[in-house]
């Protein structure tokens, strides 16, 4: 074959060209301006597409590491996609350079208060009280701050000073929310009901009046009518608690149903809390259940754990203790429970729970106590519809250990003033 006749030298030489030529054009197509990225990084923002947003301002970091602003937004958007350590860190270094730079002072309270410090949240919103005074943002994070460490008084002058100064902002908005949860006056109002194959069914309503007095004094008055296995039973009393220090707790409880079968006649509860930290609470609760012909002593630890701005983990066990008449020894039962939680807009809580033992996990009746084990799955949702008038709904599904299953139910509806 002639030499001329072969065109592999002529196509490398193509080949060749062109990835010449894609090299140049390449070349010749401009790196984004850091002004274009910045506008590409606020129109993410806008749009809640944080992980693109951050991504870019990190891009900008990497192109000059002394731009304040870009820095900020970084740790900024650290801190809204749950990189509280970091944004936290990157924070306090932002404000160690710019001590007097408002934004970043605000955020790294923020940051303090997500991560459970109130103590570090409070100095710098005091620091910034004292060079920004009467500023709403200040005044509504201090009002935080107070709720939280259990100063329900200096809470509520803060949040009042905020509706005073700016009224119809956002942040008066947040205070009017937060006064609403402090406030004084509770009536609930719940209806609740389980279902039983081949027994029926159970339905009852609860009426209780509750009240705040002071930042130390709460207490609670209820009475209950219940229908069940072709019995109306009713029971009345109330529950009380004292803060003996701002992270201790002490609650107590009465209930009587004089003549009752299935509830019990007399019971008592005492409980004591500790807020180990903003985010942490421990507890252990004692009861005690004197039924017709049963005496039940039950207790146990309980923990609940605030994890981020949105998370509730909590878990309890209890130990329960029946004597029956007649029967010479006691049986013992163990039970416990885990539950799941989402908070948000405040008081609102979204809950799925399960549980196992020898225990009913809803009203104490009779035909419960020590007869059975269950599993049971099941779900609440908390919602206020204004800061002071809100619902609850619940549900549970129960598997038994003697082959049958139970649904129970409730709708509780709650107004404060």
């Amino acid at each position: 074959m002639p030499p001329w006749t072969d065109c592999r030298p002529c196509l490398a030489v193509m080949a060749l060209l062109v990835l010449y030529g894609t090299g140049v054009a390449a070349a010749q197509v401009p790196a984004p301006t850091a002004a274009a990225m910045r506008q590409r990084a606020e129109q993410l923002r806008r749009e809640q597409r944080l992980g693109e947003a951050l991504s870019t301002y990190r891009t900008l970091v990497d192109r000059d590491p002394g731009n304040f602003e870009d820095r900020f937004w970084v740790a900024k958007l650290e801190g809204w996609t749950g990189r509280l350590e970091a944004a936290e860190s990157a924070f306090v270094r932002l404000v160690e350079e710019r001590p007097d730079d408002y934004d970043s002072r605000i955020a790294l309270a923020d940051l303090h208060l997500w991560r459970g410090r109130p103590a570090a949240a409070l100095a710098v919103l005091e620091d910034l009280d004292r060079s920004h005074p009467s500023d709403p943002e200040v005044l509504v994070r201090l009002g935080r701050v107070s709720e939280i460490a259990g100063n329900r008084q200096a809470a509520r002058r803060y949040f009042a000073r905020v509706i005073e100064i700016a009224p119809g902002s956002p942040d008066a908005r947040e205070a009017n929310r937060h006064l609403g949860l402090m406030t004084r006056w509770q009536v609930d109002v719940e209806y609740f009901g389980e279902r039983l194959p081949q027994q029926g069914s159970t339905n009852g309503l609860t009426v209780s009046l509750g009240c705040c007095s002071g930042d130390r004094f709460r207490w609670r008055a209820a009475t209950t009518l219940q229908e069940k296995l072709d019995r109306t039973e009713s029971r009345w009393g109330g529950e009380f608690a004292y803060r003996l220090a701002p992270t201790w707790d002490l609650r107590s409880s009465a209930y009587l149903a004089p003549g009752a079968e299935l509830l019990p006649r007399q019971t008592y509860g005492l409980g004591l809390s500790h807020k180990v930290a903003s985010r942490l609470v421990l507890s252990a609760d004692y009861s005690f259940l004197d039924f017709e012909d049963a005496r039940v002593h039950q207790f146990g630890p309980g923990v609940e754990l605030y994890a981020g701005r949105h998370w509730l983990l909590a878990g309890n066990y209890r130990y329960a203790s029946t004597r029956f008449g007649g029967a010479q020894d006691a049986v013992g039962n163990h039970a416990g429970s885990l539950a799941l939680g989402y908070l948000y807009g405040g008081a609102n809580l979204l809950r799925i729970i399960a549980a196992v033992g020898g225990e009913s996990f809803t009203q104490p009746s009779r035909d419960l106590i020590g007869e059975f084990h269950a599993r049971a799955i099941g779900a609440t949702w908390r919602h206020f519809l204004t800061s002071r008038v809100g619902f609850e709904v619940a549900y549970a599904h129960l598997n038994r250990s003697d082959d049958t299953q139970r649904d129970s139910y409730s709708l509780r509806v709650v107004q404060r003033w």
